[in-house]
């Protein structure tokens, strides 16, 4: 007596099922592409793209996606920064091994920024706890490496990577300035030490994001312990061009991080706050300020000792 044979792919019901997976699994890879490519550089593409490339020779870049006018930081292996976190103060040689250590490479991230009082979009680095040294920097200006960008451990997504290369290959080395500080040397603990306040200085006006000037908002710092660290992240946001006309203690010690605005749609300036520091955004009231921006627990993640 011969069986009849069975099976899925004579059965219909089968075949539908699976036609509408693969229908689900492709509208939401298609979903995944047209989200990832409108939060690329693609799409979003700020007036200053700034980003870090970390190793023996440690640059900081400052890419102007309008006017072409980029600049450079060029770091010494033995210069000492100060460390979000309250880490204290740590050669620059030794980040890597440090974030390494502590499983947080965004630790390269917050460094540079509040060194450099930018928003660092693009952090660059070899996957080595390898220690550096050096007291030298050249004076030459070089564009970042291309193959780095597209091959070095970093946050920024393929997308990302693509666009800063296309960028970086129609750029030139002589088209990058450079912009020098100041070092203070300990005589005696032998150390140096990168001065935040002189840099400030040099730098003010050069590294800003033309449209936070644009929109002119004004922003309350409030703050629940330390005033240092508040005035620290108010120089960040300066540094960008952003207006801090208060830092505050708040009276109210709240634990929640928060960026509060008071207009009916929130201003480009307070969206990226609150991206940047990953707080949530509320409209509320904002007393005389147009955006207030309530420390909280990230007063603890950028601790300037």
């Amino acid at each position: 007596m011969r069986h009849k044979k069975t099976g899925y792919k004579r059965n219909p019901k089968y075949l539908t099922f699976y036609i509408l997976l693969s229908s689900f699994v492709l509208g939401y890879l298609l979903y995944k592409g047209i989200v990832s490519f409108q939060r690329s550089l693609f799409v979003t593409r700020p007036d200053r793209i700034n980003l870090v490339m970390y190793g023996s020779e440690t640059d900081y870049y400052s890419l102007d996606t309008k006017a072409g006018r980029h600049y450079q930081i060029s770091f010494p292996a033995d210069i000492k920064v100060d460390v979000p976190g309250g880490y204290g103060q740590y050669r620059i040689g030794s980040l890597g091994k440090l974030a390494k250590l502590d499983g947080n490479a965004h630790l390269l991230e917050k460094t540079f920024a509040a060194t450099t009082t930018t928003f660092i979009h693009y952090y660059f680095y070899p996957e080595t706890e390898e220690v550096y040294y050096g007291t030298e920097s050249t004076d030459l200006s070089k564009k970042p490496s291309v193959m780095a960008v597209l091959f070095s451990a970093s946050n920024a997504s393929y997308l990302d990577r693509i666009y800063l290369t296309i960028t970086l290959l129609g750029e030139k080395d002589t088209q990058f300035n450079k912009i020098s500080y100041v070092k203070e040397k300990d005589n005696v603990l032998g150390d140096t030490v990168f001065r935040n306040d002189s840099f400030m200085k040099k730098s003010i006006g050069l590294l800003y994001q033309s449209n936070y000037r644009a929109e002119q908002k004004s922003v309350q710092v409030l703050y629940p312990n330390k005033y240092k660290t508040a005035s620290r992240i108010s120089m960040l946001l300066e540094g960008n061009g952003i207006r801090v006309s208060d830092v505050s203690l708040d009276i109210e010690r709240s634990e929640l991080c928060k960026v509060i605005y008071s207009e009916d749609i929130p201003s480009e300036t307070a969206r990226d706050i609150s991206s940047y520091f990953q707080c949530p955004l509320l409209q509320g009231k904002t007393d005389v300020y147009d955006i207030i921006f309530v420390l909280g627990s990230r007063e603890q993640d950028w601790e300037i000792q």
